[in-house]
């Protein structure tokens, strides 16, 4: 009789998959049982299912996914890529709003900026680390080795809308942001992460500045249909970033990236499978 364990050996990508929405949902599912109330997402659902799906291969993969996630070195240029562009891609869309109606936000609304900083540290820890340590350290370079880019990004964005489902269910996260957004970043991290000088780190840290600067700061200025609006301009922009991001990286080939998926990631061949 085929054991949980030796399934999870077999089909280590599966399963993270399963485990990362079950812990991942766990808030709803806890609600739906009467405890609780206004579930969301359990943002460490990922690194959870990372934990178990390496610990299930045995020492060896879990030392190398270990390995993996101390690897913060990245080109510099790549870093301040990840801490810039978000904020500046705020600020793109909330200007875009302003011409198609919507108003600026005021100085009193700006005056709240000192608390970014500190949004950014806790989205770090509980989104940027919790989910990018599933998503991008563990099952990213899996996917890339096996499938390249467009095969690992065909895997990874389906799963990570998916995981982020019931948010847009309950309409704390407009489909557009959960379909167009999460896809659209997702190809994004995947750019990164396959670039010579990139690292994991950088998901992190574009996720949370994100989150840092969209709905806990810009997007809490507006309302209604100005609100709505942005959303859909966030969704759009994202699509747009990694078209273009694509190009870039296609334009820049093989001076600015290695041909093909070979990353710098500890990782035993056992993970190639299922």
């Amino acid at each position: 009789m085929t054991t949980p364990v030796q399934l999870v050996r077999r089909h280590p990508i599966s399963a993270f998959a399963v485990l990362a929405c079950l812990f991942g949902w766990m808030p709803y599912i806890v609600t739906a049982l009467g405890i609780g109330s206004n579930p969301e997402n359990f943002p460490l659902g990922p690194v959870i299912a990372a934990l178990l799906v390496t610990s299930c291969q045995g020492r060896e993969a879990l030392f190398a996914w270990g390995r993996t996630l101390r690897r913060w070195a990245a080109s510099p240029w790549l870093y301040a890529l990840a801490f810039g562009a978000p904020a500046l891609l705020q600020v793109a869309i909330v200007l875009v709003n302003h011409q198609l109606g919507a108003p600026l936000p005021t100085a009193g609304q700006l005056g709240s900026w000192p608390e970014v900083p500190v949004t950014f540290l806790a989205m770090l820890v509980f989104v940027g680390l919790g989910e990018e340590a599933g998503w991008t350290a563990f099952a990213a370079p899996v996917l890339l080795r096996r499938f390249g880019l467009l095969g690992a990004f065909g895997v990874l964005a389906p799963l990570r809308i998916f995981w982020h489902l019931p948010l847009m269910l309950t309409g704390d996260m407009p489909l557009v942001v959960g379909i167009l957004g999460n896809a659209g970043f997702q190809l994004v991290v995947l750019l990164l992460l396959r670039n010579r000088r990139g690292s994991w780190t950088l998901a992190a840290v574009w996720h949370s500045m994100l989150n840092a600067f969209g709905n806990a700061f810009f997007f809490s200025m507006v309302t209604g249909a100005d609100r709505d609006r942005l959303n859909v301009l966030l969704g759009l922009e994202y699509a747009l970033v990694a078209a273009v991001a694509m190009a870039i990286f296609h334009l820049a080939g093989r001076r600015h990236e290695k041909e093909g998926p070979e990353l710098e990631v500890d990782e035993p061949d056992r993970l190639l499978v299922g």
